[in-house]
């Protein structure tokens, strides 16, 4: 029973090739969105894990994931442009 378990559990924290590929197009149009390289850019994986995050609580809809990520980023961006013009 707690082999089980604790496949279930590591099956959870896994992605299918399909989860991947949500994800994928979700960066992809959040980047878009941002009008940033998706994979160049200096932000890309802080982009990449709110994605990843989203994906985690449960959104699904590669629009709807963009959409938020690329939001959250650039509320991440402003607060970090605020935090150095005050800095200097």
């Amino acid at each position: 029973m707690r082999r089980t378990r604790m496949l279930g559990i590591v099956d959870s924290l896994t992605y299918s090739n399909d989860d991947w590929m949500t994800m994928q197009t979700a960066h992809m149009m959040a980047s878009a969105i941002l009008q940033r390289d998706p994979t160049t850019h200096e932000n890309a994986d802080r982009l990449a894990r709110m994605v990843m995050k989203l994906f985690d609580q449960g959104l699904r809809d590669p629009k709807e994931i963009a959409v938020a990520a690329a939001d959250q980023e650039t509320l991440v961006s402003a607060i970090g442009s605020q935090r150095d013009s005050i800095a200097c």
